[in-house]
């Protein structure tokens, strides 16, 4: 009896034990809360080829035959599914699926799948939890059409430089990059100097949280130079109260551009040189949107424009162009990323051969660049360009260094010895030197090298203030807007390095040359 006894606790013993879920014991290790910055990436691939492992896993009861050469002629191997990696688990944080065409893990990325990947990127909205990694991933599949095919392994290691990385969201929050956890709220997001700001942060723009702070990252992902822009710190209250369900929804920038619109047709059609130069340049390329554009409702308008520069921020990093003449040979057989938009606003990029000669748009928000083709005709469909300010003549300018010179035109899009003057053809004719006029905006230009001529702070360095150099820049600014003052005339200063545009920025600032738009424009 009492063996008995032994043997019934023996048995409800170990089937007590076989009954517990296995699953149990990997869900206690996944109920760590996201350290910010964690790679979210590796967690979220993780999580997929457990999930995978569960569905494959064969039936404990064989499958009975009649005749034996059935069993070996029906006999199906398991399936073997590629193992999930950082990688792909960024494009899934980004918005593709499997039916996107993702590339098969394990395998190299060519510059024509990366174009195709980023096709359906612009085509789809973006939620703001999707907007961290959407932004990774442009990146990404940008530098791929720059530089050419790229292995497997060194797109994961590249993932990895976004471990302890932000961006600003179109809502005015930080959030990181590979967890996708919202970190801290920064304020409201508005369009100032060529960019989408809250603060001191810009859309589009990665920045690094190691050490507590938050810095700057430039296009190779290297700290620049000067201070932190602000402490991580969390905002949960503020965060749980206002975000809640909001990271499934279409996420735009209706509060921003609404401010380009008024309620009067005319009104908004004299706003739309205001917007930014993307946004502008895509709808004129497109003689069929811009007539549907310029019928819209004001809601339509803000609606349309929220979504496209959106979406574009979100894929190219950036809503800045400059204008430029496509010239060299190489460009005559090159192929080079075209952006458009159809009739419909649908945003497309292909790879085409761009002849010598044509005047593009050019986007670039880090590696790689788009241009945006511009149709001739298309200002005769808008009644006419309207009376330029000023004319081109001799730039009186000698002795720039070739990189200077390269630079000008880039942003000009005009020989470095032409010049656009506003009150006459040059200085002896009481007129003022800009270096280029486009699109009703009057352009300068300030190359590489003047990174240089700043501390780590901004403030001009002892010997640039003492030579009166730094005085001089704020006397340019002073005497450009004096010559247009009143005429509503936009004025944009293109500054080929970001420490310096900030610079330059707050040097202006603090002279009352708060008229002129400081924008970065990396040197191509």
């Amino acid at each position: 009896m009492r063996a008995g006894l032994w043997m019934l606790c023996a048995a409800l013993f170990a089937t007590g034990c076989a009954g517990v879920d296995a699953s149990t014991r990997r869900t206690t290790f996944q109920q760590r809360g996201a350290v910010p910055g964690e790679d979210g990436a590796d967690a979220r691939a993780d999580d997929e080829s457990d999930s995978q492992g569960e569905a494959e896993e064969p039936s404990s009861r064989p499958l009975r035959y009649r005749h034996p050469e059935l069993r070996e002629a029906t006999r199906v191997g398991p399936a073997r599914r590629p193992r999930s990696d950082a990688f792909d688990a960024l494009l899934r944080a980004a918005g593709l699926e499997e039916q996107d065409s993702r590339p098969v893990a394990g395998s190299s990325l060519t510059p024509t799948h990366a174009a195709r990947l980023l096709n359906v990127l612009l085509r789809r909205d973006v939620t703001l939890g999707q907007f961290p990694a959407r932004v990774a991933v442009g990146f990404m599949l940008r530098e791929v059409l720059a530089t050419g095919e790229v292995s497997r392994a060194e797109l994961v290691r590249r993932v990895e430089r976004f471990s302890h990385v932000a961006v600003l969201r179109p809502d005015g929050c930080l959030a990181w990059v590979l967890s996708g956890r919202t970190q801290q709220r920064v304020g409201e997001v508005e369009w100032e100097d060529g960019a989408f700001r809250a603060g001191l942060f810009e859309l589009g723009v990665f920045y690094s949280g190691k050490g507590g702070v938050f810095r700057q990252l430039n296009s190779r992902l290297e700290e620049v130079r000067g201070g932190a822009y602000a402490d991580v710190h969390d905002d949960a209250d503020y965060l749980s109260r206002s975000l809640d369900g909001a990271e499934e929804a279409f996420v735009g920038l209706a509060l921003a551009v609404g401010k380009f619109f008024s309620s009067t047709h005319e009104e908004n059609l004299e706003a739309f040189r205001q917007m930014p130069a993307a946004v502008v340049a895509l709808i004129k390329s497109s003689p069929e949107y811009l007539e549907r554009f310029r019928y819209m409702t004001r809601g339509e308008q803000i609606q349309a424009v929220s979504r496209m520069v959106t979406n574009v921020i979100a894929t190219w990093g950036t809503a800045s162009t400059t204008t430029r003449t496509l010239q060299g040979a190489a460009l005559a057989t090159a192929e080079v990323p075209v952006l458009s938009v159809s009739a419909q606003g649908a945003l497309a990029l292909e790879r085409v051969a761009v002849p010598v000669g044509r005047t593009a748009a050019v986007l670039s928000g880090g590696p790689g660049a788009a241009i945006i083709l511009q149709r001739a005709g298309t200002e005769a469909k808008q009644g006419g360009p309207a009376k330029e300010p000023g004319e081109w003549g001799p730039s009186e300018e000698k002795g720039a260094s070739a990189r200077a010179r390269a630079y000008q035109e880039q942003i000009s899009g005009r020989s470095y010895d032409d010049a656009y003057w506003v009150g006459g053809v040059g200085r002896k004719s009481g007129g003022t030197k800009f270096d280029g006029f486009e699109d009703g905006v009057l352009l300068e230009a300030k190359g590489p090298g003047y990174a240089e001529f700043f501390e780590t702070n901004l403030t001009p360095k002892g010997w640039f203030e003492a030579s009166g150099k730094a005085r001089d820049l704020v006397d340019q600014a002073l005497r450009q807007i004096g010559k247009v003052k009143g005429k509503g005339i936009p004025i944009e200063w293109h500054i080929a390095e970001k420490h310096a545009a900030d610079a330059i920025r707050k040097l202006l600032r603090s002279n009352n040359a708060r008229e002129i738009s400081i924008i970065h424009t990396p040197a191509l």
